[in-house]
């Protein structure tokens, strides 16, 4: 409990104190204080002292020992943005007088320091942005919009800076940064508060986020989440983001000084020494920091997450350029996949032994159209591993990948279709059912699923916690069947069933091919320049099987077409039903008729003649006439 409680107030708000505030205060006894410049007021111990005081006064007061002992409750004066924001207090006074008086004690509560000088709120390092402090209460999503759009046109000048960081406990960290922003607690600007969430005022510590981003797309992502995502997401550090929690914090810049905020206020320097104060002043924090004050466990242990910041070779190819738009791996980062790569690029024993038995299972499941074993064999299928790791060679102009991949490839197709042939002629089946009729018409929806899976499948290679993803991606392209399909026609002599599984499996590749080059590429694998031969090369390929597929693509359109303008269609006294059309000259139209009587031949060259005008083409017309009684 306090002894007494006191407002106090300068010289020139003494008008203003009398007529708006002194009112709220309604029947508590409160003392009027004038502070006089340069003279610290006398006071018991444990007195309330409620300031209507702006952030420059607060400071020398707060960070005098003379006030050690008070118990301080802070109005929000005009001029008080920095501890307003720092301490949550309420932006109209009564609000920050209720909160004051609905505690039931003071809060004793750390200080933050920045070369000797008092923190109220943050210390901002460089150009960090949406990192900057912000209001208490989250700017409006219009608000953020336009500071979004404000932006772009400095994207191409961003670049990053040197840093050196040393933790209390001697951790160092030489990196490279956009900017750094160091709060005491998580409610201090809008990064902190999705990122930190409720840290606490008391805990002994401070908390420093770096800001790296590999390049202006990553950038770009942070910002539009800013804008976009709610607040509320806490604990969820954006990859590029360093977190360090500790008591005390040393940051050196490179050769130039550093250029900083404190409070706002510009400033630069070469060296800054950030620490806390424990357990400094009591004080009655405002409501936006109330969930978030008490901590009186506080642990030793520091917090040191630098897993998504430059290090080493990539801090230097940082600082040297003009930040990239898209994000070019070093050469740590891709090593490990480069390795796998090679792995999935050789024709290995239990590559070629899946290879078999995966067509033995496909043709089998599409001479008995079942589906299940069909997906079964597309599960167990390894083909798609050696196409993702040729459009990694495509990329990186990788002969030796190149020809690995080109040499397991041919060895597994050639494998595959003299299996599938084999089992083709042994098996006394030759009617083309839905399922293999599925795979001998490919059209450009064909492509573009390939394309779909390209990208799923160079992601998910690249990515390790989504490679469990690559037994899904294959099920959804379906490497096997076409090239089961393709066996089937040579073991029938069928030019048809042949030609169109040929094309489909032809279109697979090409598409994965071209997908995932371009996604590596987006994810920075290699450089334009690098990639520039292997993407026209992949280009041209796509461009020549979309002819027949843009071919085929516009005979379903027109089959579909014709389809929907028959089927339920009644003509004089009958209903066409179950209508199939096969696209040729003079179309072929097979139909189920619906007729009330038997048909006579005048009345169905009648019938013929009213499907021809219906659709604007010569008809060659096949029908069940089905009597209805």
């Amino acid at each position: 409990m306090h002894a007494s409680t006191v407002l106090l107030f300068e010289a020139q708000d003494q008008e203003q104190v009398k007529q708006q505030i002194l009112p709220l205060f309604e029947d508590r006894p409160v003392q009027l204080l004038v502070l006089e410049q340069n003279r610290i007021p006398e006071l018991v111990d444990d007195t309330l002292v409620i300031t209507w005081l702006s952030d420059a006064v607060l400071k020398t007061l707060i960070n005098n020992p003379a006030t050690e002992h008070w118990q301080w409750g802070l109005l929000p004066h005009p001029d008080m943005s920095q501890a307003r924001m720092g301490f949550g207090i309420a932006g109209k006074p009564a609000q920050a007088l209720a909160d004051i008086f609905g505690q039931d004690a003071a809060t004793t509560i750390d200080l933050m320091y920045c070369n000797d000088e008092l923190v109220f709120n943050s210390v901002v390092v460089g150009d960090t942005y949406s990192l900057k402090p912000a209001r208490m209460v989250d700017d409006s999503i219009w608000v953020r919009l336009r500071r979004f759009i404000n932006l772009i046109p400095k994207l191409s000048e961003l670049m990053l800076k040197p840093f050196r960081l040393e933790t209390k406990k001697e951790k160092l960290v030489d990196t490279a940064a956009l900017g750094i922003v160091v709060v005491e607690h998580g409610k201090n600007s809008p990064l902190t508060r999705r990122v930190l969430g409720n840290t606490s005022l008391n805990d002994g510590k401070l908390n420093a986020l770096v800001l790296a981003p590999r390049s202006v797309l990553d950038f770009l992502r942070f910002l539009f989440s800013s804008v976009f995502l709610p607040s509320s997401n806490a604990n969820q550090l954006p990859e590029f983001i360093g977190h360090i929690k500790t008591e005390s914090l040393t940051l050196t810049g490179g050769q130039k000084p550093m250029e900083y905020a404190i409070d706002g206020r510009r400033e630069s320097g070469e060296t800054l020494s950030i620490f806390i104060t424990p357990q400094a002043r009591k004080l009655f924090p405002g409501r936006h920091v109330r969930a978030a004050e008490v901590d009186n466990h506080a642990s030793d242990k520091e917090t040191v997450r630098l897993q998504g910041l430059p290090l080493g070779e990539a801090k230097n190819a940082l600082v040297s350029y003009p930040m990239p738009w898209i994000h070019h791996a070093s050469s740590e980062e891709f090593r490990d996949l480069f390795q796998a790569l090679r792995e999935n690029a050789r024709a290995s024993e239990s590559y070629l032994t899946l290879m078999v038995l995966s067509t033995l299972l496909a043709t089998i499941g599409l001479f008995a159209g079942s589906a299940p074993v069909i997906i079964g064999a597309m599960i167990l299928a390894p083909l798609m591993q050696p196409i993702i790791a040729l459009a990694m060679g495509l990329l990186r102009q990788d002969e030796k990948l190149i020809k690995d991949c080109l040499y397991t490839l041919a060895i597994g197709v050639g494998l595959s279709v003299l299996c599938a042939v084999l089992l083709a002629m042994l098996t006394p089946l030759q009617t083309i059912n839905a399922e293999i009729g599925a795979r001998v018409k490919p059209t450009l929806l064909d492509l573009g699923v390939a394309v779909v899976s390209g990208i799923a499948g160079a992601y998910a290679s690249a990515r390790t916690e989504v490679a469990r993803s690559l037994a899904g991606v294959a099920i959804a392209v379906a490497l096997i069947p076409p090239l089961a399909v393709t066996g089937i026609g040579i073991g029938w002599w069928s030019w048809q069933v042949f030609s169109g599984a040929a094309l489909l499996f032809l279109t697979n590749l090409v598409g994965i091919v071209l997908a995932a080059l371009m996604t590596f590429l987006f994810l920075g694998y290699s450089p334009f320049k690098r990639a520039r031969q292997g993407l026209v090369l992949s280009l041209i390929m796509v461009a020549v099987v979309s002819v027949p597929l843009g071919l085929g693509f516009h005979r379903m359109v027109l089959e579909h077409n014709i389809v929907g303008n028959l089927d339920g269609w009644r003509v004089e006294s009958v209903e066409l039903q179950d209508v199939g059309v096969t696209i040729a000259e003079p179309v072929r139209i097979r139909t189920r008729i619906s007729s009330p009587a038997p048909l006579t031949e005048k009345e169905l060259d009648v019938i013929k003649k009213a499907i021809e005008q219906r659709i604007g083409r010569r008809i060659q017309l096949e029908a069940v006439v089905a009597l209805v009684r």
